[in-house]
Parts: C-alpha cells; structure tokens; sequence
C-alpha cells in the first residue's frame, strides 16, 4: 500500500491548500586563568544583560533555549524554554534570524519566532529523518534527510520552492556557498554533490569516503570534508586537497570554520576524544586544545559576542557532548596573546550549564531584546 502524505493542521496561510506549507502553531591552568580574567577585566556592567540564545536539542526529544547573560562581569545561563519538541529525537537545529527550525526522526521540522517566543509551525516535505537544516540570510532555508532529498524553503511564506533529487542514500549534510548560488552536500552513498540553487539542478558529483560533514570556508574559496579519522581541505577552482587533518585514536564528530584576522582561517574540531582542537588551515598545526568535556563533543557553534557596555566585539564558542554539558569558551585572546605557542591547552570554560540529557545539536542566536 502506498504510503498516505501527511498534510499539515490548522495553519492559516492564506494560500493555495494543494502546497505544501507551515501548520499553525502560533597549555595550563594559568593560560585558564588569564584568559578569564582578561574577558572580565573588559567586561564593565553594572546589571545582567541577555546577549545571546544557545538552542540545543537532545535524543530525549527535548528542545532547551538557555540565554548567556553578562553579569557582573561574569558570564552566566538563565534557562528560557524547555519542552519536547517532537515525538522523536531531535537530530539538527537552526537559527536564521528571528526563525529557529529542529528536526527530527519523526521526519517533521518545527518552526519558531524566537522574539514572539512561539511555534508557528511544521513542515512536512520529507519521508525521512531530518538530518541537517541550514538557513541562509533571512530569506531561505534548506533541509536535507534520510529520505536522499534537500529541500529549498522561502521564509517569507514557507513555500517548498524546490525539491533536490539525486543522492541514492541519507544526507548527512548540506551548506550553502556564502554567495548563496551554490550548495554542497554529502551522503551515505559515499557522494559529494554540487547543487545550482538557482536552478535546482545538480551541477557535479564525485565519489567518496563516508563523508559525513561538509563546510565551506568563509570566503568560499575552499571547502571542508569530514571523513571519520580525518578531514580533508578542498580548494573550489580545481577540487584539489590543499590540506588534511588526521586523528590516530579517535574521530572527528564535527567542524566549524573561524576566519582570524592574523592567522586566516582556522578549523574548529569536535571529536569522540572528548577534545576540541583549533587547526592553522594555511600551515596545519593544532594552535589551541579545550580539554573541559568528559564525555564526546556531539557539535559546536560560534558567534560574536557584544554585550551593551563592551568596546570590542569578541567571539564565543559553544561546544556540546553527549553527557548533556554545554561549554562555552573565549576564543579571540588565546590567539592575539598566545599565538607563538604551538598548543595552547585550556581546560576551563567561560561558564558551563548540564542539562543531564543526551545532547545532540547547537545553534546560537544573538538576544532579541526589547
């Protein structure tokens, strides 16, 4: 018996019902030491101020919203939303302005305005697991699942504008070019393809290793694939390895491009080692290890940190394992004060929240205050 489509409920869209559409729901202990002290000898507030939203979901089907608040100087979390999301565990999230999308086995993306504080929707596309959603700018997002599909969105209304066919296996990844043109996926059937977005047809295809995560570097000129025990750098002109990371006794679990003003672009890594590492992608060396987890990193995320009464902007990474532990760390000063050394090992964090669940995905927003 064919499998019946399930249709959105109680959605008012003001379009035509035949389309698919969003339901209505409205080195050491010292270097630890000096690098908080240096972000909190730089912090001058006098009150808790709310800067930015760490969104994070879990194999218990829990979706947890925590704000990081400056406070006197320190950096502290106040929990504002958590509730299971979904019937199935959560997989991806993402934030795309005022927008927040999780997916999940239950094949379903749920859609929120994170200022209004509310779900506002599900979109029911895919016949799979949803494995990975990107936004790109605030007026698209895309989605990839177990079902071999990407799926283009318009946030304007939620439209499905475009169905990308052609992977014989799951999506384990997606992400868009920064020129928005172009996209890049990888999948279980050992393929890495390229996407037209603006024709929703595939450009190329090669064969592969178990890629399991693609990134493309900030200025979009080289891209990233995680292969298990290793990453590979890809230059975009003529698709050649330009540089490779490797683990002996572990493996990768996830990767996030930073662009450095000084050192260029560095790979941020998560792994099963219980380690963060931050590579030189121009020379190779690992310049700085987090050593704070006890449990593996499952994902990460960064974002530009500006609180109200702060002069210089400064970035914050977020890393999650499957202990349920959220860290956040300092980032710009290892590296302006510390880049003669080859391995800056930090084993502290800025601030730690434990959710005791099993995490599974990050996103950061910055706050939206009033």
């Amino acid at each position: 018996m064919p499998k019946q489509k399930r249709t959105s409920k109680n959605f008012d869209t003001n379009e035509s019902p035949s389309k698919k559409k969003a339901t209505d729901k409205e080195s050491t202990s010292d270097i630890d030491n000096n690098l908080t002290s240096q972000i909190q000898e730089n912090l001058i507030i006098k009150e808790s101020v709310e800067d930015f939203l760490i969104v994070v979901g879990s194999y218990e089907r829990i979706l947890y919203g925590i704000n990081g608040c400056w406070c006197k100087p320190s950096l502290r979390f106040d929990p504002t939303f958590i509730f299971p999301a979904h019937i199935g565990c959560i997989k991806a999230v993402a934030v795309g302005s005022r927008y927040l999308a999780s997916g999940s086995t239950d094949e379903i993306i749920k859609l929120y305005d994170i200022k209004k504080r509310k779900e506002i929707g599900s979109l029911l596309q895919h016949d799979g697991s949803i494995t990975t959603i990107q936004f790109y700018n605030k007026t698209h997002m895309i989605s990839g699942s177990e079902d071999g599909t990407l799926c283009i969105w318009r946030t304007k209304d939620w439209e499905c504008l475009k169905i990308l066919k052609g992977h014989k296996g799951r999506v384990n990844s997606v992400d868009i070019h920064p020129s928005g043109k172009i996209a890049l996926s990888v999948s279980s059937d050992k393929t890495v393809r390229l996407w037209n977005l603006l024709t929703g047809r595939k450009a190329a295809a090669n064969k592969l290793g178990r890629g399991e995560m693609v990134i493309w570097n900030p200025s979009g000129d080289h891209y990233a694939i995680l292969m298990g025990q290793e990453i590979e750098i890809y230059n975009t002109t003529d698709g050649q390895v330009t540089q490779k990371f490797q683990l002996k006794n572990s493996r990768y679990l996830c990767m996030r491009y930073f662009a450095h003003d000084a050192l260029g672009d560095l790979l941020i890594t998560g792994s099963e080692d219980k380690t963060v590492r931050v590579y030189n992608v121009k020379n190779g060396d690992c310049i700085a290890t987090y050593m704070g987890h006890k449990s593996r990193i499952k994902d990460i995320s960064i974002i530009c940190s500006i609180p109200p009464t702060y002069s210089t902007p400064f970035s914050l990474l977020t890393s999650i394992s499957s202990d349920g532990v959220i860290n956040v760390w300092g980032l710009d000063e290892i590296w302006s004060n510390k880049e003669q050394t080859p391995n800056v090992i930090i084993n502290t964090p800025l601030a730690s929240y434990d959710t005791k669940s099993r995490l599974t995905c990050v996103a950061l927003s910055q706050a939206f205050n009033d």
